[in-house]
């Protein structure tokens, strides 16, 4: 029993360690999280060592800080997978799907890159293969400067500063659009397009985005389906009380 209740007690610290995290602290020392948590530095460095392990943390060699890591990621792509703008987005992702026939996905940003949370796919035997749950980079293909678009701004210079390979300039256009398209860029032969979807705090939560072969999709067409995207991700938009 004893045994037992010292490893939920080590569970606990764990996940005490991790609710250290926030939008203001996105990154922390031993130091720092010991103080927070209100443990010695030796006890603390043990437990961090197993998230580190895990890769429920990572650790910069360099400034010793600790952040988030790709396991909580992992199971934040999960939970998005059930949240309810998803729900509501899959019969117009359907839609969309049958009036161009080509691939649609719903994408979310998550921390400098965007996951697929939900895909229907083309019946087409040449279509883009992506699985839910493949992050991408935010800094290049339609759906990831769309999303990048709507970052905070230290967010967009971080980014662009390690990736410059779009700008400034070209993200304002994005915003000034509401619609995002990519030809031959992250993927040889692929067209794709993207639009945003907000909810009802007028946040950008997710990219809809239409995806299919260059041969398929001319530059009128593009046009045409990024259009049409927008205004479907505004009908889902509206759902969220936007």
């Amino acid at each position: 029993m004893a045994s037992a209740d010292a490893s939920v007690k080590v569970i606990e610290r764990a996940l005490r360690m991790l609710n250290c995290f926030t939008k203001e602290k996105l990154s922390l020392s031993l130091v720092e999280i010991a103080r927070e948590i209100d443990l010695p530095p030796s006890t603390t460095s043990r437990i961090l060592a197993t998230l580190e392990k895990y890769n429920y943390l990572y650790r910069d060699e360099e400034t010793q800080r600790y952040y988030l890591g790709p396991s909580i990621a992992r199971l934040g792509t999960l939970c998005y997978s059930h949240m309810d703008f998803r729900r509501i987005a899959v019969p117009y992702m359907v839609q969309l799907r049958e009036i161009y026939n080509e691939s649609v996905g719903l994408y979310v940003p998550n921390k400098g890159h965007r996951v697929c949370i939900e895909r229907i796919e083309s019946t087409h035997p040449l279509k883009r293969i992506l699985n839910i749950g493949d992050r991408l980079p935010l800094t290049r293909g339609a759906s990831g400067r769309l999303l990048l678009a709507y970052q905070p701004p230290n967010v967009i210079e971080e980014l662009l500063e390690v990736d410059p390979y779009t700008t400034v300039d070209r993200l304002a256009e994005i915003r000034s659009l509401g619609y995002s398209t990519s030809r031959s860029e992250r993927e040889e032969g692929v067209v794709s397009v993207a639009a945003p979807i907000f909810d009802s705090r007028r946040k950008v939560v997710a990219a809809l985005n239409v995806s299919g072969p260059a041969a398929r999709i001319d530059p009128d067409l593009m046009i045409e389906m990024a259009l049409k995207t927008k205004e479907f991700a505004l009908r889902i938009s509206q759902e969220l009380g936007y």
